[in-house]
């Protein structure tokens, strides 16, 4: 059993698929790179703290930061906006087999 939209997919939900999918690759990427090229020591460019796994403290730019700290809570937010706009469009969905 499958979904769709009787007119076609809409506009929000290519962007919101496009912004959830572009999180999570930012986020992994994030992950493994801040290890690799993050200075262990604060300067006036890296002064966010970022503490991996029990192991050295690392030091990246704070937009960056907030992003590492709160890009995880960003996709469940994006999720839920996409739930929300589904059940608003509900009416313009159909059962196919």
């Amino acid at each position: 059993m499958n979904w769709q939209f009787k007119d076609g997919t809409p506009i929000w939900a290519w962007i919101l698929a496009v912004l959830l999918i572009l999180n999570i690759a930012l986020q992994i990427a994030t992950a493994y790179g801040v290890p690799r090229w993050a200075p262990v020591r604060a300067d006036l460019i890296h002064s966010y703290p970022i503490r991996y796994h029990g192991g050295p403290t690392y030091f990246v730019q704070p937009w960056l930061g907030l992003y590492f700290d709160y890009g995880f809570e960003a996709a469940f937010g994006l999720l839920a906006i996409f739930i929300v706009l589904l059940f608003l469009n509900r009416d313009k969905l159909e059962r196919v087999s």
